[in-house]
């Protein structure tokens, strides 16, 4: 008997396998199915039935592609808000037998309508509930949004409020594996372990200690989250399924010179996405590009990117590419043109023109605070619970995802200091004015921890 987890980069997604005697299922997969294939493998088993704990919408499911590699069945919880077009109806306290494995469904609404838990009972102890695969409702240290539904937020906090006590009511030693760690847009406060226990999280997560149901709800209608553009996209790609996985080969590398001729050739200006460090992006990058590495790239791409829209990648190796190509798959992005590993270099004599973003430190920043100048403007890309508990004096704020929308607000004829936590979302905004044509950007380096460190230093 197993219980095996795949964690999903940028996303910060956790699917699970779980199987015994030849049989397993997938919980939550992703559409890089080849870890499941490899997975049921390993332990020698058939991937029979496919469970989905709710429609997800940060990235597009992998359960339609799996199931037509390995025939499984897929269960989505009954009541969805569309018909799930790929998946049969589970209800609760329906049972599936994997090997010596009982999975018991238990309805868990809150997060969205049709969200479910799921419970791993071991036949080998007696029938002893061992785990539960909670998906979006319970986290490590943080519960599931109740945000999705605009109309209905205290309806929903109710829902959730009443499936925490359903899951409470377990038992202390239940593991609980749930869809996202930290990291995810699904939460704002989880922690870094995976995994967890229903007692802990009765002790320690913020969820489980608001003393009544009406306590929770205020406090769940109090949170601030953000709905990017691109998850309206992903819910519609839930109800009707994709069928393929992501291709082996993501990506594809571009010649060095091929830039301009592609930049050209595009029915449409497409966007040059530049997913190397920021200190390289600052140091040089190609004029129009934005950049975001790592993670950033699922967290923010779905606010600046549309989805008809040419991509090119720029990237430090073909890994880098592949893994952001990737990421761009998992949120509907596949017009993926190719990758360029050329940067011109800020030394040398390079037919296409190049660009670097200046940086600047917190006694610099300081000294504008206390001799402002009519042109100069702080500019804050942090989210609104960031900005009040540690604010920017004289800072103008919009959040990062907004500035698509609200860059028009801003005058180009101003020098802007961009600043953030630590100055990498800084170094994303800057990248993305630069693109609209402002001339006189920079990026405070630390941002707000340089600026705390520096305010206890001076």
């Amino acid at each position: 008997m197993f219980v095996e987890s795949v964690k999903t980069p940028g996303i910060a997604h956790l699917s699970y396998l779980i199987g015994s005697d030849g049989e397993a299922c997938v919980i939550d997969p992703q559409l890089d199915t080849q870890h499941y294939l490899a997975l049921a493998g390993k332990h020698e088993c058939r991937i029979t039935t496919i469970i989905e704990t709710h429609r997800n919408e940060d990235f597009i499911s992998g359960a339609l592609a799996l199931a037509n590699q390995t025939g499984a069945d897929i269960y989505h919880g009954k009541d969805a808000d569309e018909p799930i077009e790929y998946a049969h109806k589970a209800v609760n306290g329906d049972k599936f037998e994997i090997g010596k494995w009982t999975l018991e469904v238990i309805a868990t609404p809150g997060h969205t309508k049709d969200s479910i838990s799921v419970l791993a009972i071991d036949n080998e102890q007696d029938g002893q509930p061992i785990g539960v695969f909670t998906g979006d409702t319970l986290f490590v240290s943080e519960v599931g949004r109740t945000d999705f539904y605009p109309e209905e937020k205290e309806k929903m906090a109710g829902q959730l409020y009443d499936s925490l006590q359903t899951l409470a009511n377990l038992g202390d030693d239940i593991i609980v594996y749930p869809a996202h760690g930290a990291g995810s847009v699904c939460g704002s406060g989880m922690a870094a372990r995976e995994f967890t226990t229903i007692g802990i999280e009765k002790r320690q997560n913020p969820g489980y200690q608001c003393t009544s149901k009406k306590a929770f709800i205020e406090h769940k209608l109090k949170e601030n989250h953000y709905i990017a553009p691109y998850f309206s996209k992903m819910e519609q790609s839930n109800v009707t399924g994709m069928d393929t996985p992501i291709p082996a080969v993501a990506c594809q590398k571009l010649a060095p010179d091929a830039l301009p001729a592609w930049q050209k050739s595009a029915e449409r200006p497409g966007v040059l996405i530049d997913v190397r460090s920021h200190a390289q992006f600052r140091d040089c990058h190609y004029p129009g590009s934005l950049n975001l590495p790592g993670a950033l790239l699922s967290a923010y791409g779905g606010w600046f990117l549309d989805y008809s829209t040419p991509i090119a990648l720029v990237a430090d190796s073909h890994q880098q590419a592949t893994e952001s190509a990737e990421q761009l798959w998992r949120m509907g992005y596949q017009q993926i043109s190719g990758y360029l590993t050329m940067v011109p270099k800020p030394d040398t004599v390079e037919a296409y023109q190049r660009q670097h973003v200046k940086a600047v430190t917190a006694d610099k920043v300081d000294e504008r605070i206390k001799a402002p100048r009519a042109n100069w403007q702080l500019l804050d890309v942090r989210k609104q619970e960031e900005v009040e508990n540690n604010e920017f004096k004289q800072a103008k704020h919009i959040y990062l995802g907004y500035l698509p929308e609200m860059h028009h607000q801003l005058d180009k004829s101003r020098h802007y200091t961009l600043a953030c936590g630590s100055g990498k979302r800084a170094t994303v905004a800057a990248s993305y004015l630069l693109a609209q044509g402002f001339e006189n950007v920079d990026v405070f380096i630390g941002s707000m921890q340089a600026w705390q460190s520096y305010q206890q230093d001076a």
